[in-house]
């Protein structure tokens, strides 16, 4: 997407941020944006993983919009 002058994220839970960052620079796209969020979720209640959802939703829409990573 990004190619094609289309914004492009990708979403990696803190577990795998380091493989995320390093499979984006092989591809090409070292400056890819990354939203985090936080690992493991799977655990978590549906409440919880709701509320990491719209923590993880703010942070797609900042970076999409021009947002630096955090």
């Amino acid at each position: 997407m990004a190619k094609r002058g289309r914004a492009a994220l990708t979403i990696c839970s803190t577990a795998f941020i380091t493989l995320g960052r390093a499979q984006a620079s092989a591809l090409g796209f070292p400056k890819l944006p990354i939203a985090v969020i936080q690992h493991p979720f799977g655990l978590r209640t549906r409440d919880e993983v709701r509320g990491m959802a719209g923590q993880c939703a703010d942070e797609v829409v900042r970076l999409v919009s021009g947002g630096a990573a955090k």
